[in-house]
């Protein structure tokens, strides 16, 4: 990585190499600083060949308790997903209501499905692609599912990820206001997490629609409104997202998996971490930037 730091110098870190222990990661510092020490103006990534074979699996499962508990035993499975999504039957009812056309089965055998589990692995034998999507039914059925679909063809498996990678469109298209939080909690901890999102509708006023990555604890959180006064949805907004972010705290959990803090989480990232931390990366900031030059605001900083 070559970076710009705030006074004209120009710093290289990192390397072309496998593997380092070669000080401080000034790397991966740089990469998770959301601008705010420095500018990076190139970039040597590695590049992963596609794999030949992949498939995609739907789990139906009557509640979202089951779908999460569903998720260690694949992992255990040595199955590696590469991908491993979570949503709420109401929420996927919104999502092809956008699209116009109905995708995942609604019930099996008479029994209605709460929550679906939505994975895709791959592989470079098609032989072994038969052995893994054997396996992940198995482990999906053996562990709560009502019922498994396979998606083995590009057309299916566009389909199928079609709802999921429509989630924000469809939210969008029905309500004029939303916002979102992407609280990231320990795996086991999702289904007490959302459900508590959930239940604060009727206290904050406001829909909540929840889904998210079952593999990895990182729970995307909209709030939703139509026939409101923006300064009105902001500070319910607010209070909604002072009440989930308290309860990330008390489950473990951190601020952000992926959105990253810019200037509006910062407040929220100091009550997770604690004075301490915040010093320490106030700190690094005046190395790198004592003029506050880049992102004043954001991340640690106080305008």
């Amino acid at each position: 990585m070559t970076v710009v730091l705030p006074d004209g110098r120009i710093v290289r870190f990192g390397g072309e190499v496998n593997k380092t222990s070669s000080g401080y990661s000034l790397l991966h510092l740089m990469i998770g600083s959301e601008g705010t020490l420095g500018i990076i103006t190139e970039l040597s990534l590695k590049v992963i060949p596609r794999p030949k074979q992949a498939v995609s699996l739907l789990g139906m499962f009557a509640t979202l308790d089951d779908a999460i508990s569903c998720v260690p035993q694949v992992k255990m499975a040595g199955l590696d997903p590469q991908a491993l999504e979570f949503m709420t039957r109401k929420g996927v009812q919104e999502i092809e209501e956008f699209l116009g056309k109905h995708v995942y089965p609604d019930k099996s055998d008479g029994q209605e499905a709460g929550a679906y589990l939505l994975s895709t692995f791959d592989c470079e034998k098609e032989e072994d692609l038969d052995e893994i999507m054997e396996k992940a039914a198995e482990t999906f059925l053996e562990n709560g599912a009502l019922d498994v679909i396979v998606y083995d063809t590009p057309e299916a498996m566009r389909s199928a990820w079609m709802v999921r990678s429509s989630c924000l469109e469809a939210l969008l298209a029905k309500f004029q206001l939303s916002d979102e939080c992407d609280v990231v909690v320990p795996i086991p901890k999702i289904p007490e997490f959302v459900h508590y999102c959930v239940s604060l509708e009727d206290e904050v006023g406001l829909a909540v629609r929840p889904s998210g990555h079952a593999g990895d604890g990182n729970v995307h959180v909209n709030v939703c409104a139509n026939d409101m006064d923006q300064d009105e949805f902001l500070k319910k907004a607010d209070r909604f997202m002072e009440l989930v972010y308290q309860k990330a705290r008390e489950l473990d959990g951190l601020v952000s998996g992926e959105h990253g803090i810019g200037s509006a989480k910062v407040g929220y990232l100091e009550a997770f971490l604690g004075e301490t931390s915040m010093e320490l990366m106030r700190g690094i900031k005046a190395v790198f930037d004592p003029k506050n030059l880049l992102n004043p605001g954001k991340v640690c900083g106080k305008l």
